[in-house]
């Protein structure tokens, strides 16, 4: 039989355990056999054998034989090879499948009541972004609780597991096709408990294919050593789905960023009159230095220095730096935006473009280490890199609600028995200023700090005396001295409290002369 490709695999001339990254699939998949195991089923016509909505096989031109599995980013015999295919691959028939989470829920989630959240499209969303579902609440509203159930879904337990120590069991559900949240015999399930995680109803199968990332805003990245070309493996998709990246994973990163760009070097020595464009790799490497200028302002290039070794660098703003010394919030970026554009290059292995593949990102709190200027600008950055993709994110920052335009807002909130519930998804605006999104959709009413709230507070209840037709007139009296006291203390802490606190206390003159007027 000829050889067939089970997705990112090696290609087999015959059938192999059904597995995914070395795990035994359950159930009616291992039944099935093999599963693609990212992007494929996007990829229809020639060699392309469909088995059902959710399978692909990747067979012919599109399975390399075993001397061709180190193709683009996988070593030096690889780079012709992998221009040639970068330069085909927008050939190929595009096949849209909107295979997404369309809803999550459960009945014994902690710190959640029942967890109910739906994950609508974004109908009025551009092509060229991607799809985005924000969570926000408070400390303790369970937003990197959900990240690790989604985590769990596309094929890392381990940090759902590591939430449910000391937790009573828990079932959680998610579907790609919500109706209702009555019943969920046809969603796809797990079971959760301390001492391990395993899937029930039925296996999701598009979950463990799809390309997926989870990140955290901490800053990984420092200094490795590259080489030309050098070989690397496609991550494992526990290492892709884990939130914090150990420093030891600089080194694939960095090299990974290596061959890109002696990838796009080779590209540019053969360009013909014929040649239409930029290669992909140049495509890439332009793409992410133009990312990192439009979220920091300033110009930032990846660059190979070959003595006294080979080495990668970055220039930014016009000063050559090696990784270690890089801003924490600079590192932090290269840490999930560089990772997850060559990473999924790696991932795809040649066969595709990053920047048009379905995907799954999780973000917790990317914000850490970045000042506000740089906040605002890092969503839809990534959302114009990967506009097939859709993202989950856990913020605590205004900055970055607020720079979301098309997408849901998932607001968790604490109720009176305790037990914490989801609003209805709020369609993101395109006009929210960050005092509305502080007030509005984080909850906080509060301008100033807590001790300046204080004194504001106690104004206030002095100044309602002084208006209480039910005290005495003495009483009334000494409430709008002590408020006028008040008032002009709170105005002596900064000049916006002096003007505020002016305009409170001739308010209050007016009012309390209009009432001395009345008969």
């Amino acid at each position: 039989m000829p050889p067939i490709c089970w997705a990112f695999t090696k290609c087999h001339s015959g059938p192999t355990p059904p597995h995914i990254d070395g795990q035994v699939l359950p159930g009616k998949a291992a039944e099935r056999g093999p599963t693609a195991l990212a992007w494929p089923a996007r990829m229809s016509g020639r060699g392309v054998k469909e088995e059902g909505p959710r399978q692909a096989l990747l067979e012919d031109e599109l399975c390399p034989d075993e001397n061709e599995v180190g193709i683009s980013l996988y070593g030096k015999a690889g780079v012709k090879k992998a221009r040639d295919k970068r330069l085909r691959s927008h050939e190929v028939r595009r096949h849209h499948l909107d295979i997404m989470f369309r809803a999550i829920a459960s009945d014994n989630f902690a710190p959640f009541d029942k967890l109910r959240l739906e994950f609508p499209s974004v109908q009025d969303k551009p092509e060229s972004l991607a799809e985005v579902h924000l969570f926000t609440g408070i400390n303790g509203t369970g937003k990197t609780r959900i990240l690790s159930v989604l985590s769990a879904f596309l094929g890392n337990h381990a940090h759902l597991q590591r939430r449910m120590k000391g937790a009573a069991p828990a079932k959680l559900f998610v579907t790609e096709d919500f109706k209702t949240f009555d019943g969920f015999g046809q969603w796809a399930g797990l079971a959760a408990t301390e001492q391990g995680v395993g899937w029930q109803n039925r296996v999701f199968e598009w979950s463990q294919q799809v390309p997926a990332f989870a990140y955290s805003g901490y800053a990984y990245i420092t200094d490795a050593p590259v080489s030309a070309m050098g070989t690397i493996q496609r991550p494992p998709r526990q290492e892709c789905l884990s939130f914090n990246k150990p420093e030891a994973s600089s080194k694939q990163l960095l090299q990974a960023v290596t061959n890109l760009l002696f990838e796009a070097a080779v590209d540019s020595l053969n360009v013909t009159p014929d040649s239409q464009g930029q290669s992909n790799s140049a495509r890439l490497v332009k793409l992410l230095e133009t990312s990192l200028l439009e979220i920091t302002g300033t110009r930032v290039q990846f660059r190979i220095e070959k003595f006294p070794q080979m080495s990668l660098y970055v220039v930014w703003g016009g000063t050559k730096l090696p990784f270690d010394v890089l801003p924490d919030g600079l590192r932090g970026i290269i840490g999930w935006l560089v990772h997850a554009l060559v990473m999924m290059d790696v991932w795809l292995q040649g066969r595709g473009d990053p920047t048009s593949t379905e995907a799954v990102f999780l973000f917790d709190e990317l914000e850490s280490h970045l000042h506000p200027a740089w906040q605002r600008k890092i969503l839809p950055a990534f959302q114009r890199v990967f506009p097939r993709a859709q993202i989950f994110v856990a913020t605590h920052s205004p900055f970055v609600i607020a720079s979301l335009n098309h997408g849901w807002i998932h607001s968790l909130k604490f109720g009176s028995n305790g037990k914490v519930t989801a609003e209805r998804p709020k369609a993101a605006g395109k006009g929210d200023s960050y005092i509305s999104v502080v007030e509005d959709i984080m909850g906080v009413k509060e301008w100033f700090g807590p001790e300046t709230e204080n004194l504001l507070a106690e104004f206030r209840k002095k100044r309602d005396a002084a208006y209480d037709a039910n005290l005495s007139s003495d009483q009334r009296e000494e409430a709008q001295r002590d408020a006028q006291r008040l008032g002009l203390k709170i105005g002596e802490r900064s000049m916006e409290l002096d003007l505020m606190m002016g305009k409170e206390l001739n308010q209050m003159q007016r009012q309390l002369r209009k009432a001395a007027e009345k008969p």
